[in-house]
């Protein structure tokens, strides 16, 4: 059999039986045949056979050996698998798959042979994890002085271990991170104060603070607690040294005024001794002392100057008479120590009750100007002449007045707080000139109410003897209206006038205003204040009366700047003169605002007073401001009086 026989033969497992039966065969035929051809016996070929079989028999038999062998391994190797199996899934808290039973030997054993492989893989990359949960841990515990919990690195950690241990590991970071940030405010801080306070580090905490190396500062929690209680201590100390400095300075500067020190030697003094050192604050003292021994070399000058910041305290603090008069040593003319004594008792206790409630004091200043201002305006609103709107002052008042009355109740408010806060620590009543706060605010109201009605009086006043004087004397000229009245004409000013003459050119043709000068003007009889002249007798188309108005002379109707006045004026009586006491003449001038005609020049024959009496109480000039004139200054009667006074009240 040639070996592509033999190779087709081996294709199937039946093939490669009937192969190897063959070939045994063929091997047998041959042996035989050679065992014939050389000579050999049939019985000694029968036991050649045997030799061949027991060959044979004992190859079969050790391959047959082998491979039982070699399926017990795979039994064995599966049983080993299975275990290993079981333990790695129990440690790393997890299962595996058992192979199926229809599986082979071999199939199950590489099935539970690769699962080995990967449950080792999975506690490798567990154990790793212990090793950085603990490493991390190590690091925050001692970053932060703790002790850390003990993680076997050669042990695979559960789950729940695992948990727990980024749990705090988080908890740890999340602290670090918190200190941290702490302490660098903290450090911050600290070093700001050690520089108000020229503070150097006296240990090794303190010098990783002033140098800035943070990192090497432990962030325990007695560091941190010495942390806070040092930023404590060094902020108390800096604010009792500010309080001190202050009150040091403000007795140097007191004691300087009295003494009148240059200005120079006090800057300097300034400009060397400046901080809240604890050295500062010796050399403050030793300064005070200083004073102190100069200033009793001159007690009657200071006890002078001491009165007078008293008396300045006095006054911000709303001392009233009475309340002064309670400090008797200030009234005495006994120049001595002790008078000094008293009077600096008496201004450092001022002067620190003013300091602990500034706050108070200057709103109750500030709430008194608001107040002063709202008075102003209260009594301004009845002025007329706040309606002079130039420069928008009326809508700035109106925006002031709102913004004080919502601000006001707002500070009396905060007032009232504050004296509530001081009456509970000092445990007296609160006054403000010698009254309650209430009652002071009260008794303002009143004064307010008051003022306004006097003056609302003294208007009423001023206008019933105005009425008076009118009904006695005559009405005062009205000043010429604002408005034009229907039929009068409007004069045109003297510089806007088209002039004639000589300023015209050959080649221009006049205008009519230019070719006819305008030398008469109607004047509306209501502008024209009569006069006793005899007037020409009158017939239904009698003309108007005309004023002549010189070309060479100003118009009387020319506008003249002048000072502003105001809208409404305060009404004065004026006493005018009986018309019956003024004498007439042939030159009549009538005193009019600007506006009216003046110097009146008419060719009327004088007549008595009698004609002119019946002219102004003509029916025709009923609506005039003056309807009646009165031959002697005799008052006017009765009913007409009641019933202007009631006209002008209603008014009101």
């Amino acid at each position: 059999m040639n070996s592509v026989e033999l190779d087709e033969g081996f294709k199937s497992l039946p093939g490669a039986r009937d192969t190897c039966s063959s070939l045994l065969t063929q091997w047998l035929d041959d042996l035989q045949e050679l065992w014939g051809e050389v000579g050999i016996p049939p019985e000694q070929q029968i036991t050649r056979i045997k030799v061949v079989y027991e060959n044979l028999s004992e190859l079969m038999k050790a391959m047959v050996d082998e491979e039982k062998s070699r399926r017990d391994g795979y039994i064995e190797n599966i049983a080993k698998c299975r275990a290993e199996c079981m333990r790695l899934a129990k440690e790393l808290e997890t299962t595996f798959e058992e192979p199926p039973e229809e599986f082979t030997v071999l199939k199950k054993e590489k099935t539970l042979r690769n699962q080995v492989k990967q449950l080792i893989k999975e506690r490798q990359l567990r154990l790793r994890e212990a090793i950085n949960l603990r490493t991390q841990e190590g690091e925050l515990c001692a970053r932060l002085g703790r002790i850390p919990e003990y993680i076997q690195s050669d042990t695979v950690l559960t789950k729940n271990q695992v948990k727990e241990a980024n749990t705090r590991i988080g908890f740890l970071t999340a602290e670090k991170n918190k200190r941290e940030i702490k302490l660098a405010i903290a450090a911050k801080d600290i070093l700001e104060l050690w520089t108000e306070l020229n503070i150097r580090a006296r240990n090794e905490r303190e010098e990783h603070i002033e140098t800035g190396n943070l990192d090497s500062f432990q962030l325990s929690n007695e560091n941190m607690q010495w942390l806070e209680q040092m930023k404590q201590s060094l902020t108390m100390t800096l604010e009792e040294n500010k309080k001190l400095q202050k009150n040091l300075m403000t007795k140097i500067q007191s004691l300087w005024t009295r003494m009148e020190l240059a200005e120079e030697d006090q800057k300097k003094f300034l400009e060397q001794h400046t901080g809240f050192s604890d050295q500062l604050i010796v050399k403050l003292k030793e300064e005070v002392r200083r004073l102190e021994e100069l200033k009793l070399q001159n007690l009657e000058r200071f006890i002078k100057l001491t009165r007078e910041e008293i008396e300045k305290y006095w006054e911000l603090m709303f001392y009233s008479e009475e309340d002064k008069r309670l400090f008797t040593p200030y009234f005495s003319e006994s120049i001595g120590e002790n008078l000094l004594s008293e009077h600096e008792k008496k201004l450092e206790c001022l002067v620190q009750e003013y300091n602990n409630y500034e706050n108070l004091y200057m709103t109750i200043k500030s709430r008194n100007k608001m107040w002063e201002k709202w008075e102003e305006m209260e009594c301004k609103e009845s002025d007329p002449n706040r309606f002079d709107n130039r420069g928008g002052k009326l809508l700035k008042e109106e925006k002031e007045r709102k913004k004080i009355s919502r601000d006001l109740p707002k500070c009396e408010e905060a007032i009232v707080k504050e004296i509530s806060t001081w009456e509970n620590d000092t445990g007296r009543i609160f006054t403000v000139y010698g009254h309650k706060f209430s009652d002071y605010l009260n008794q303002q109201k009143e004064e307010l109410q008051s003022r306004k009605d006097q003056m609302k009086e003294n208007k009423q006043r001023a206008k019933e003897e105005a009425m008076q004087n009118e009904l006695t004397y005559g009405s005062t000229p009205a000043k010429t209206p604002k408005r034009r009245i229907a039929g009068t004409t409007i004069l045109t000013p003297a510089n806007k006038r088209v002039k004639t003459g000589t300023g015209n050119t050959p080649n221009t043709t006049p205008t009519r205003a230019a070719r006819t000068p305008r030398t008469r003007q109607f004047v509306h009889s209501s502008l024209v204040t009569k006069s006793p002249i005899r007037t020409p007798a009158r017939e239904k188309n009698f003309p108007r009366v005309v004023v002549k108005v010189p070309t060479n002379q100003k118009r009387p109707d020319t506008p003249v700047k002048k000072a502003a006045k105001p809208i409404v004026e305060e009404v004065v009586p004026e006493v005018r003169a009986p018309a019956a006491v003024q004498a007439p003449s042939t030159s009549t001038e009538s005193s009019m605002d600007s506006g009216c005609v003046s110097n009146l020049d008419l060719d009327n024959q004088v007549a008595d007073y009698a004609d002119f009496e019946n002219e102004v109480n003509h029916p025709a000039r009923e609506l005039m401001r003056s309807s009646s004139v009165h031959l002697t200054p005799s008052p006017a009667p009765e009913n007409i009086r009641r019933s202007l006074l009631t006209t002008i009240q209603e008014t009101d």
